[in-house]
C-alpha cells in the first residue's frame, strides 16, 4: 500500500494529463476519470496514513497490551472518523457525491445494532459516517474478509472492534458475530449488511430462487422485492443474541444504484442528484424473542425499506431534469 501511494502520488502529473485526454476525447468535459483520479489519490493517503500510524497506536497501548482499552479504542476511532470524513468530503467536492438523511435522531443512543442497505461499494462506510464526530459513536461491523486485503481495514477497522468474516455462514462466523454484540456499550454500534452481498437484479432472482427451494413460505412473503435482496438473519439473530439490550437502527438509502461499479462512477462523476437516506429505529420491546419471529419481523422491516426505496425512486423519475452546470475541468 505504501509503495503503491508512493507511486501514484509521483505519477499523478502524467496520470491526470492522460485522464484530462481521455475525457475530452470521449466529450466528457467534466472530467469524470480525473475527478475520480483525485479520490483514489485521496483514498490511498488516508489508508497510508493509517498504515503507518498503526505502529504508534500499538506502542502507545502498552505495546499492545492494552489495544483494547477504552484510551486505545478512542484513539483508533479518532483516526477512523478522520478517515471517512475527510475522503467524504472529497467525494462529495469532486464526485458530487452529497447525502441527504432524514431520522438522523434515530442514531442514538447506544447500544444499536445497525442495519444497513447494500448496493454500492460506495454505500458501506454510510453508517460509520453518520456515526462520525457529531455524535462521536463507535461503529464496529461485521466485513467480508475480502476486505483484509486492504492493511488499513486490517489493521484499524481489526483493532477496534469489527469481526470479519467469510461467506460460509459457518459457526465460527456466527459466534465472531455473536461477540461481536456482547462487546457493545453505551458508546458503541454494530453494523451489518443483511443482504450480504451488493444488489443486481441477477442476484435477486437466483437468491429468490434459492428461497423458493429452501424456505417457500418466507419466499412468498418477500416476492414483491424489487431494491433489495432477502436478507440473511443468521447475522442478524447473532447480534440480537450477543446484545439483548440493544434497539435496531435501520438505514434506507436510494442513489447509490446509479453508480453499483468504479467503471459507471468514472463515465458519470460528478452527480447530479443526492444520495439520500433515511434512519429509523425499531425499540427492542417491538422485536420477538423466538427465532422464527425475528425472521419474519426483519422480513417486514426489509419489505418496508423496499418500499422506501421504490418511493424514493419514483420521486427522482418523476422530478424535472436538475439544472446542468457550465463545464468545469479545472
Amino acid at each position: 500500500m505504501l509503495l503503491t501511494t508512493g507511486v501514484a502520488f509521483a505519477l499523478a502529473p502524467i496520470i491526470a494529463v492522460s485522464l484530462v485526454l481521455a475525457d475530452l476525447t470521449l466529450g466528457r468535459v467534466r472530467l469524470p476519470r480525473l475527478r475520480l483520479f483525485g479520490v483514489v489519490l485521496q483514498y490511498l493517503f488516508n489508508d497510508s496514513v493509517e498504515v503507518l500510524l498503526a505502529p504508534l497506536l500499538w506502542v502507545l497501548a502498552g505495546f499492545g497490551t492494552r489495544i483494547g482499552s477504552r484510551a486505545s479504542q478512542r484513539r483508533h476511532a479518532r483516526v477512523q472518523r478522520w478517515s471517512i470524513d475527510v475522503l467524504a468530503r472529497r467525494a462529495d467536492q469532486l464526485l458530487g457525491l452529497r447525502i441527504e438523511v432524514d431520522g438522523t435522531d434515530a442514531l442514538r443512543p447506544a447500544p444499536a445494532i445497525v442495519l444497513s442497505r447494500h448496493v454500492s461499494l460506495a454505500d458501506a462506510s454510510l453508517p460509520v459516517l453518520l456515526y462520525g464526530p457529531d455524535i462521536g459513536y463507535d461503529a464496529r461491523g461485521v466485513i467480508m474478509a475480502e476486505m483484509l486485503a486492504d492493511p488499513g481495514f486490517d489493521l484499524l477497522y481489526g483493532r477496534l472492534g469489527s469481526v470479519f468474516i467469510n461467506r460460509d455462514r459457518s459457526a465460527a462466523a456466527q459466534l465472531a458475530i455473536r461477540q461481536l454484540g456482547e462487546g457493545l456499550d453505551d458508546r458503541s454500534v454494530a453494523v451489518i449488511c443483511p443482504e450480504g452481498r451488493l444488489f443486481r437484479p441477477d442476484a435477486l432472482e437466483r437468491a429468490m430462487a434459492r428461497l423458493d427451494e429452501s424456505d417457500p413460505v418466507r419466499a412468498e412473503r418477500l416476492r414483491v422485492l424489487r431494491h433489495v435482496l432477502p436478507p440473511r438473519p443468521g447475522g442478524v439473530l447473532s447480534l440480537l443474541d450477543g446484545a439483548p439490550d440493544a434497539d435496531v437502527v435501520i438505514v434506507a438509502h436510494a442513489g447509490f444504484e446509479s453508480i453499483p461499479s468504479v467503471t459507471e462512477l468514472s463515465r458519470r462523476a460528478p452527480l447530479d442528484q443526492a444520495i439520500r437516506a433515511s434512519v429509523w429505529r425499531v425499540p427492542r420491546s417491538q422485536i420477538p424473542e423466538d427465532p422464527e419471529g425475528r425472521v419474519k419481523w426483519l422480513d417486514d422491516e426489509w419489505l418496508r425499506l423496499d418500499r422506501w426505496v421504490e418511493a424514493q425512486l419514483a420521486e427522482v423519475d418523476s422530478s424535472p431534469p436538475p439544472h446542468q452546470a457550465p463545464p468545469d475541468i479545472g
